[in-house]
């Protein structure tokens, strides 16, 4: 009897688990609302789009895959530290763009790095943090068409905002925005074809970042970048990017992220912009 019922409750159980997700329960699953995610922003191109997904547990392991695809013709696009890997995305060097970066430990150090590539006439154009890593890429005016360049950095959010308008209002661009050491970093910029116009939301949650989204596409403003620190997105903006097309995509995972990558380049769009959080 007591097997009986014990058969009975099996059955039962396994039955309940091949049933299929109610609407609600695979839309959670399908846009990864509630799980650690990749996001990358793509933008449509008319000519052929191809780049390339590398990643590396350690970062001496991803510092030779950088070299070596350097050496052949390629330029790093993005760099994201998450999950316990860094990645970056690749793609020929068509515009003769020449990169190169450095890495420090505490932003102080990188601070003077930074002065010094500016006095040499190059900018920053990637900063990552990961790892108790910071990792800051640069090229030349001709590369960027930078003139001028500058950075805040906010601990309370809020602060964040009120130094980003102020760069605003003095004719910066902001062009770089990420979370590291327990403050938000900015990098501003002048010079020649900046993004003007710009905008920013800030959401705690996926779903309201989505719809947040959504509603800035319907006002004709386009996604330039996006970060995430102390469990909120931070979502830049522009109406001057002379944009077509565009769309991101959420992965729960590097591998899958980079099918996602293949798939959208195959229909002509290239990723711009690289992120990762809950």
């Amino acid at each position: 009897m007591i097997k009986s019922k014990f058969a009975l409750v099996f059955a039962l159980v396994m039955l309940f688990f091949a049933l299929p997700m109610s609407a609600k329960e695979y839309k959670e699953y399908a846009d990864l609302s509630n799980r650690y995610k990749w996001v990358g922003v793509f933008v449509g191109e008319s000519g052929k789009v191809e780049q390339i997904l590398k990643s590396h547990f350690h970062f001496y392991e991803f510092q030779d895959t950088i070299k070596r695809l350097w050496n052949s013709g390629y330029v790093l696009d993005d760099i994201k530290y998450g999950d316990g890997k860094w990645v970056g995305v690749f793609s020929k060097n068509t515009k003769g763009v020449t990169q190169k970066y450095y890495e420090a430990g505490r932003w102080n150090d990188m601070d003077g790095v930074i002065e010094k590539e500016w006095k040499d006439g190059n900018f920053v154009t990637k900063v990552e943090y990961g790892l108790g890593k910071w990792i800051a890429f640069f090229a030349n005016a001709q590369s960027t068409g930078y003139t001028h360049q500058g950075y805040e950095r906010r601990e309370e959010l809020e602060e964040f905002r009120l130094a980003i308008r102020e760069r605003w209002r003095k004719g910066f661009t902001l062009t770089h925005v990420e979370y590291g050491e327990g403050r938000w970093l900015g990098i501003f910029s002048k010079g020649k074809n900046l993004y003007k116009d710009q905008a920013f939301n800030v959401r705690s949650y996926w779903p309201d970042t989505v719809m947040g989204i959504e509603d800035r596409w319907r006002e004709n403003q386009k996604i330039t970048s996006i970060a995430n620190g102390l469990h909120r997105w931070f979502v830049l903006f522009s109406k001057s990017t002379q944009y077509g097309k565009q769309g991101y995509e959420a992965s729960s995972s590097v591998e899958n992220f980079e099918i996602k990558l293949k798939e959208r380049n195959a229909k002509g769009y290239r990723l711009i912009h690289l992120s990762e959080g809950w």
